[in-house]
């Protein structure tokens, strides 16, 4: 799975709009600026149709969100603004964030702490993740897949399709793990993800430029609803990644990534 050594293709895997950019949008526009290709695919990408589910997060995150009338659509613009900063390209699957997922009248993600909890046994998005082919992965030189970090329905969805997907391939050099923030912050939070993973992984970090750093930083501004949600202000935004993904130990700017162990 190795391409051009002039021009690779790197392909991350995304489980919402905007965790491939918060997690390692400084790695997508270091590949970038080096002359690669970088497509981010967002898994659960899809926009929503019918009466919205009537539950206690979905009316929470929408507040915070503060996205308008059509919250969805515009998490995609942000998303498609984001991957035009960092020079990258993106794709959407059209399967629908959990909060917006049913089995028949009932939502199988209604609180905040069912979207950490295991995986719905009625939640049709694994079954129709296994049906869908992504043609790029055959070709990539690296495909970065979520650790699991914070234990999200979706990112452990994803993560564990993404190994499927890449089961059968003879060189691992080509997996890399990212770790999710903000969910990463959390004490122990990175630690508790690998004890889940049955591989042996080691690390893979990727060091930032300060230019890479500023990249990553005005592509999440990019993200309005996620601004509203997580930091008062772009300016405190941008105090606590700096923060989160400073290495006092080499005085770097880190993201953190894993590989399969030889």
């Amino acid at each position: 799975m190795a391409g051009n050594e002039q021009s690779q293709l790197h392909v991350i895997i995304s489980p919402h709009f905007d965790d491939g950019v918060f997690s390692c949008g400084g790695t997508a526009s270091k590949l970038a600026a080096a002359g690669h290709s970088v497509l981010v695919i967002t898994m659960m990408g899809g926009l929503y149709q019918g009466a919205l589910p009537d539950t206690p997060i979905l009316a929470d995150l929408h507040r915070r969100w503060r996205a308008g009338e059509d919250p969805l659509r515009q998490r995609q613009i942000e998303d498609e603004r984001a991957s035009r900063a960092l020079g990258v390209d993106f794709m959407h699957v059209p399967l629908p964030d959990c909060v917006y997922r049913l089995a028949g009248d009932l939502a199988l993600y209604p609180s905040e702490e069912s979207l950490f909890a295991d995986v719905h046994p009625a939640d049709y998005a694994p079954r129709l993740l296994r049906g869908i082919q992504i043609p790029e992965l055959e070709t990539a030189r690296r495909v970065y897949l979520p650790l699991g970090v914070g234990h999200h329905v979706d990112h452990q969805i994803v993560r564990d399709w993404g190994l499927t997907q890449m089961r059968d391939i003879p060189d691992k050099s080509v997996l890399r793990f990212y770790v999710e923030f903000p969910y990463s912050k959390a004490d122990r939070s990175t630690e508790m993800a690998l004890a889940t993973m049955d591989l042996k992984l080691e690390a893979a970090d990727s060091v930032l430029s300060e230019a890479e750093m500023q990249a990553k930083i005005r592509a999440i501004a990019c993200y309005d609803s996620q601004i509203s949600t997580f930091w008062d202000s772009l300016a405190a935004m941008e105090a606590d990644v700096k923060r989160a993904f400073y290495d006092s130990q080499t005085g770097a700017y880190v993201e953190r990534l894993w590989k399969i162990a030889a």
